[in-house]
C-alpha cells in the first residue's frame, strides 16, 4: 500500500481527487464568508473554475451550472424580491450547491439541508439548518457538480 508524507495510507486516485474538492470548496467557503458579496461571488465562482480546471487536468467531469434566482427558491426561505446565484450541477434538482445572495448570504448543501456560512438576513434555510457554521465545522461529503472540459 502507497503511503503519503504524512505516512497514511494513499487512496485510490478517484477518492484522492473527490477528496481534494471537498477540502477546496470548503476552504473557499471559509474565506468566503469573510468577504464582501461582490468579492464573495468572485472568489466562489473562481474556485468552481479553478476546480474545473484541476478535474480536466485528471480527466474528470466536473460541470457547474451558474443560475441566477430569487431568495425564495431551492428552500432557502428567503423574499421574492432578493436575488441571489446558485452554483450547481447540471440536473436543477442537484443536492450539492453553492449559493451566494447579493447581499452576501453563503450557503451550501450536500444531501444536507442547506449549511448557512454567512446570513445578511436575506435568507432563512428550511428545515431548520439556519444556524452559521463555526469555522472549523468540517463537511465530508462528496460533491457531484460535473464539467464537459475533461472526460
Amino acid at each position: 500500500m502507497y503511503t503519503d508524507s504524512q505516512n497514511s495510507p494513499k487512496q485510490n486516485p478517484r477518492e484522492q481527487i473527490k477528496q481534494e474538492l471537498r477540502q477546496r470548496i470548503q476552504a473557499a467557503l471559509q474565506s468566503a464568508k469573510e468577504l464582501p458579496p461582490e468579492a464573495c461571488f468572485n472568489l466562489i465562482k473562481a474556485e468552481l473554475s479553478a476546480l474545473q480546471r484541476r478535474c480536466q487536468q485528471v480527466g474528470k467531469v466536473f460541470i457547474v451550472v451558474e443560475e441566477t434566482i430569487t431568495c425564495d427558491q431551492y428552500d432557502l426561505g428567503g423574499n421574492h424580491e432578493d436575488m441571489a446565484t446558485l452554483f450547481r450541477g447540471p440536473d436543477e434538482n442537484a443536492s450539492v450547491a453553492i449559493c451566494v445572495t447579493d447581499q452576501g448570504s453563503l450557503a451550501y448543501r450536500n444531501s444536507t439541508p442547506w449549511m448557512t456560512y454567512k446570513n445578511q438576513g436575506d435568507i432563512c434555510p428550511i428545515d431548520g439548518a439556519n444556524k452559521e457554521l463555526p469555522v472549523e465545522s468540517p463537511i465530508y461529503s462528496s460533491i457531484r457538480t460535473f464539467t464537459k472540459m475533461g472526460v
